[in-house]
């Protein structure tokens, strides 16, 4: 697993907030899970989300998401409401 603070260009050294780093932390214990929200982020396509990587999506706290998307507030809630039809009886974002 590798940590946020070890990807090399992701964070600039040492400005790395704590919550930040706990918001996505349990992202990367999905194996590919960053990589399908990422790219589902730049191309706005969520058929690569699978359902692993939806279930630790949709167990992370609201407050993260705008630390975690700060250039597109809608992203999260889209990826939320994908993988609640993905993941039955997930909930979708109100």
């Amino acid at each position: 697993m590798q940590n946020p603070q070890a990807i090399p260009g992701l964070f600039p050294p040492g400005l790395v907030p704590i919550d930040l780093v706990k918001c996505w932390s349990s992202l990367f214990t999905v194996q590919g899970c960053v990589l399908a929200i990422s790219n589902s982020f730049f191309s706005g396509k969520f058929e690569n989300v699978e359902a692993a990587c939806c279930k630790v999506f949709s167990t992370l706290d609201a407050n993260c998401w705008p630390h975690m998307f700060p250039l597109n507030p809608f992203f999260p809630p889209l990826l939320k409401d994908n993988c609640s039809r993905i993941i039955p009886n997930s909930p979708a974002h109100n």
